[in-house]
């Protein structure tokens, strides 16, 4: 009986051992953990606002590509691209940012989205400054001229 109560006692050291390893494991794979996620939610966020960036110049070009003169109602062509645009947590289009082209391709207009920000939200990408601007061109032919 000596021997197993030794034991016993031997293993209850070993186990108590372990009691903090459990919190030192966590620390170490928390913030990888949380960069991943954070990381997940950013691209999702980016892929989110590139896809509606699209959509925005494809609707204003397609409503471009129905009037008489685009150039001359470039400032509706700016608005059906700004209504159409839904920003996931950045800022909205600027007029400076859109631009109307008729020039370039033949019985075609092209609409471009040239330099959006779209904010990231990683805090080691706000640590380094990484940055992300977006570009997107739609280009319709023209229905009439």
């Amino acid at each position: 009986m000596h021997i197993a109560t030794r034991a016993r006692r031997m293993l209850g050291a070993l186990a108590r051992g372990r009691d903090g390893a459990a919190m030192v494991e966590f620390a170490i794979v928390l913030p990888v953990f949380l960069l991943i996620t954070w990381g997940v939610i950013d691209f999702g966020r980016l892929f989110f606002t590139s896809n509606s960036l699209a959509n925005a110049t494809r609707e204003g070009a397609r409503y471009a590509a129905v009037l008489v003169d685009p150039i001359a109602s470039s400032a509706q062509v700016k608005a059906q691209v700004k209504s159409a645009f839904v920003p996931f947590g950045g800022p909205a289009i600027t007029d400076a940012e859109i631009s109307i082209d008729t020039l370039t391709v033949p019985g075609g207009v092209i609409v471009t989205v040239t330099g959006y920000p779209a904010p990231v939200l990683t805090p080691l990408s706000r640590l380094i400054g990484a940055t992300s601007t977006m570009t997107r061109k739609s280009t319709f032919r023209r229905e009439r001229s």
